[in-house]
């Protein structure tokens, strides 16, 4: 029991240098991405301890408190994963991510929402959607091949894009005609 302020002194500390850690990870698997290589696994992925923030069972109001949208979603997914709770659909990652102290800086909520689902598609080399639209970690599934570019896949990317884009036209024409 005397030891409690130490260990609370070294745990934040840490908690810190792992969340030093992971933003270089993050910058890293950026280049890597950019370059056609697999992500790196955060710090303590591998087998080592978990962050701080994904070891909890309940996430706090500050969990995800100044930190990147990826960097957010990706610990909410590696929370999860602990949890035996697997992939999530872009809306149970809002709403988590912002229970935890995300601020998203959209003007509304359904502005955010497209945005994240667009951050989910475009990162390709941190996020994989599953058949049932619901998004895990690339890691999880190292089995997977990556698709070939068809003229399919190609329409129904720019399709979804387009419906991205009449959502957020419709969810900024709603707010400008409620502030009027």
């Amino acid at each position: 029991m005397g030891n409690q302020l130490a260990i609370d002194a070294l745990e934040k500390k840490l908690s810190d240098l792992e969340r030093k850690a992971n933003s270089l990870i993050e910058v890293i698997n950026d280049l890597r991405a950019e370059d056609g290589l697999p992500p790196r696994p955060p710090f303590g992925g591998r087998g080592g301890r978990a962050t701080s923030s994904a070891t909890g069972s309940q996430i706090k109001p500050d969990t995800f408190y100044g930190k990147k949208l990826q960097t957010a979603v990706r610990e909410y997914l590696e929370m999860r994963k602990l949890q035996d709770q697997g992939p999530a659909t872009p809306r149970e990652i809002y709403d988590a991510i912002t229970q935890g102290g995300f601020k998203f800086e959209a003007k509304d909520a359904n502005t955010a929402l497209v945005g994240l689902r667009a951050l989910l598609r475009k990162r390709t080399a941190f996020f994989h959607r599953l058949p049932n639209n619901s998004y895990g970690l690339t890691v999880w599934y190292p089995d997977l091949k990556k698709p070939k570019a068809t003229a399919a896949g190609i329409a129904e990317e720019e399709e979804e894009e387009e419906e991205e884009e009449e959502e957020m036209e419709t969810a900024t024409a709603d707010k400008t005609a409620a502030a009027s």
